[in-house]
């Protein structure tokens, strides 16, 4: 499997090779990218089905060495969540590029800049050492620093650069924290010998702290928050909004691989500060998300309310429940990026025929049937195998402390009442309906692949795993 491993992280290269030769104004880029892609969604299917991955072990995995006289091993391989949260993620960015308006097809950097996206989160999704998944966690940022402000359709220059700087500072904490654990075992370490190395007590407070710092960076998370929401709102894009939306997985990554086993004690003392600034942000969203009057910065709520349900599972559940992280963060991707890219059909039609996209969905019965279908999936009903696995997360929080419980219930009843009421919204009857207006559906092609998507999330309420062959 160790073929398999190599073929996908070069597999983004390949296809940057591909884009740099295609003409200008046509799309063979495009093209180019979608393949790379789906080839990449080939390959984690057959590691799927290759071998059962424990969901806390290593897997199949591979080694090189690179420059050996300094002690720097790189280490690369798979587990069963790793594959799953990266097959979620390709199918989210293929749903985004089949989004894309055919001008924005045409972009050749744009397509670069996806594809250097997707290496990185290769890179740091297969990482089984500390440098290694450093130099993907903070390579990543100038790909989405570059789609956002490129293509992003950013209001405020400030506003782009501190959203850099922010990522930038946590990656320079990691970096240090890198270091720290460099110099300490004079040589890199596979994340999974952390556990038995021995520190001081203050140097691993200290550095422990540090790294959850820079993971912190990346989540909604006061005060985080709110430059990660001015970058994602304004982003008409879909393929970007999906990208800053995914960045945030990436410090729910950190803190799976970090947490549960190398964290010390001592950083128990800090855990309740993170759990009350959670709930209370997930409360601030949620409150914010139900005075917004568009589809996405409420999609954005919901979104950010999800990650640090995510989060305050992870530090404060024993380390079996990210199995059920894992396939409700599978099913939430997918919808997000479905959700993304329909919201961006309902608002060109709206603006292309003069219309608000409050009604829009009564003139393009196609279109309300999705999003209703995927707004049911995001809210909770039970149509996929988000509905149980958040079911078992929530019911967890309530028996470890009742109070983060009621939080969070509080926070996703709003939310869920905000995207259920933008929806009613959507489909109302405009006050002046007329009868005679042709609007243009979405198309026959784009209902199938949506209809292929509904399938793959219903099948998941039956068995999570069913694609695995």
């Amino acid at each position: 499997m160790a073929d398999l491993l190599f073929l996908l992280m070069v597999l983004p290269l390949l296809g940057c090779l591909f884009v740099l030769t295609a003409q200008k104004n046509d799309n063979n880029a495009f093209n180019a990218t979608l393949f790379a892609v789906a080839t990449g969604v080939a390959v984690i299917l057959r590691l799927l089905s290759a071998t059962v991955y424990p969901i806390d072990g290593q897997g199949e995995q591979y080694m090189y060495q690179w420059l050996h006289s300094s002690h720097v091993e790189l280490l690369f391989g798979a587990d069963l969540q790793s594959l799953i949260l990266l097959f979620g993620i390709y199918l989210g960015i293929v749903i985004g590029m089949l989004g894309l308006q055919p001008s924005q097809r045409r972009s050749k950097s744009m397509m670069i800049l996806i594809l250097a996206f997707i290496w990185n989160i290769n890179g740091l999704f297969l990482a089984r050492d500390v440098l290694s998944f450093y130099l993907f966690f903070a390579g990543m940022i100038v790909p989405v620093f570059m789609l956002v402000g490129m293509f992003g359709n950013v209001k405020k220059v400030s506003t782009l650069y501190l959203y850099f700087a922010l990522n930038f500072v946590g990656a320079l904490l990691f970096l240090v924290a890198t270091i720290v654990i460099y110099r300490h075992h004079l040589g890199n370490i596979g994340m999974a010998d952390l556990a038995a190395a021995k520190m001081p007590h203050k140097a691993a407070l200290v550095l422990w702290l540090t790294v959850s710092f820079a993971f912190l960076s990346r989540l909604p998370i006061w005060p985080c928050h709110y430059w990660l929401s001015l970058v994602s709102v304004g982003a008409k894009n879909p393929v970007v909004y999906i990208v800053t939306n995914l960045l945030p997985l990436t410090g729910l990554l950190g803190f799976m691989r970090f947490w549960e086993q190398t964290v010390p004690e001592s950083m128990d003392a800090f855990v309740p500060i993170i759990d009350l600034i959670g709930v209370m942000t997930m409360l601030f969203i949620a409150f914010i998300g139900v005075s917004y009057r568009e589809f996405l910065p409420k999609l954005f709520s919901y979104s950010a309310v999800y990650y640090l349900l995510f989060l305050l599972v992870i530090v404060l559940l024993p380390a079996e429940y990210e199995k059920n992280i894992v396939y409700s963060l599978f099913i939430f991707i997918i919808v997000n990026a479905a959700l993304t890219v329909l919201e961006a059909d309902a608002e060109n039609a709206a603006s292309e025929n003069g219309y608000s996209v409050h009604g829009i969905l009564a003139y393009m019965p196609k279109l309300a049937r999705l999003i209703t279908f995927f707004v049911l999936v995001a809210v909770g009903l039970p149509i996929s195998s988000m509905f149980w696995n958040n079911f078992v997360l929530i019911s967890a929080l309530f028996r470890e402390n009742f109070a983060i419980g009621i939080g969070v219930m509080i926070a996703i009843t709003l939310i869920v009442m905000a995207l259920v009421y933008e929806l009613f919204m959507m489909r109302s009857l405009p006050k002046v309906y007329d009868a005679d207006c042709e609007i243009e559906d979405i198309s026959e092609k784009k209902t199938g692949f949506f209809a292929v998507v509904i399938l793959l999330l219903f099948l998941s309420f039956f068995n999570p795993l069913w694609f695995v062959f």
